[in-house]
């Protein structure tokens, strides 16, 4: 019998490609989605994540215990330290969505860049990451950029102006070792970036669903 990976999403928009990375690269999981699009929503109100925010990031893992789920996997990057102090209390592997990808880019080399069109989460990836590169003892710079306009073309449902801004930002970054994808719903994009750009690209739900694969096999 397969194990069930709840996945936890904070925003429709990164529920299509997570789900179908899973499908391409590990199509035997048994998947479970659970969405709770207000906390994207009062992220962004918020500079820090707050305790009730924090609350609420355990709550929902509490849920996902409660269904039997076997790993859990948040989609959304702007709740990493939350996610993290849920984490260190449960029985489970409780993962952050960048994880993974912060992991396979400490072996790119040196040069990061990572692309984002949602503001609110950087700051925390950028102190999750600058925090797995001193524990790995990794010498590496990220240079983080926030693509303007390129989130709200996709909440507006304009996916193809989406991706080309942030295949034209990944344009001005190819003498970087690796550009990352930051968010997941940024997995749309991927091939496209992938094509124009002569450098290594990372997507966060790839990684995230190989580590997923490693660690419950």
């Amino acid at each position: 019998m397969s194990q069930r990976i709840v996945l936890i999403h904070a925003t429709p928009l990164a529920v299509a490609p997570i789900n179908d990375t899973f499908k391409q690269l590990w199509p035997e999981a048994e998947i479970s989605n659970l969405l709770d699009d207000a906390l994207s929503a009062d992220r962004a109100k918020e500079t820090t994540l707050t305790p009730r925010l924090c609350q609420r990031i355990d709550t929902l893992v509490e849920y996902a215990i409660s269904i039997d789920a076997a790993a859990v996997l948040f989609t959304c990057s702007a709740f990493g330290a939350a996610i993290e102090a849920s984490a260190q209390q449960k029985p489970l592997p409780v993962l952050k969505p960048n994880e993974a990808m912060f992991e396979d880019a400490l072996r790119k080399g040196r040069n990061i860049v990572m692309l984002a069109t949602f503001g609110p989460a950087v700051k925390g990836m950028e102190e999750e990451f600058r925090e797995l590169a001193a524990a790995r003892h990794a010498d590496v710079t990220l240079s983080s950029y926030v693509v303007p306009g390129a989130r709200n073309a996709l909440n507006a449902g304009n996916a193809g102006l989406h991706n080309q801004l942030i295949v034209e930002a990944a344009m001005q970054y190819q003498e970087a070792d690796a550009i990352l994808l930051a968010h997941f719903s940024m997995e749309i994009a991927y091939q496209q970036v992938s094509s124009a750009v002569s450098c290594a690209v990372l997507s966060s739900p790839q990684s995230a669903v190989n580590k997923l694969k490693r660690v419950m096999n």
